[in-house]
């Protein structure tokens, strides 16, 4: 088996993007253009809980078996049991 070289293409400079950009709009693709709806997540605020360090533990090991954050886990948890208690 042998490598073949492959052209990598380079990202344009400034320079070449503004020179492009004062001779092209994307304004007269009209066509090509459509809206998109983008949604941001809403800001969290920080909470600090008190756990005793084997709780702590407990969550960080099944945080790490799922491939989560413990926090995200933490708080994946919360949101769940609020939507079935209907809050």
């Amino acid at each position: 088996m042998f490598m073949t070289k492959s052209k990598t293409h380079r990202a344009p400079t400034d320079k070449e993007l503004r020179a492009y950009y004062e001779k092209h709009s994307a304004l007269s693709a009209r066509g090509a253009l459509h809206s998109v709806k983008m949604s941001f997540p809403k800001p969290r605020r920080l909470v600090a809980l008190r756990l005793e360090e084997e709780t702590l533990e407990a969550v960080k090991r099944l945080a790490a078996r799922k491939g989560l954050n413990y926090s995200t886990l933490m708080r994946m948890w919360i949101t769940e049991r609020l939507r079935r208690e209907g809050a």
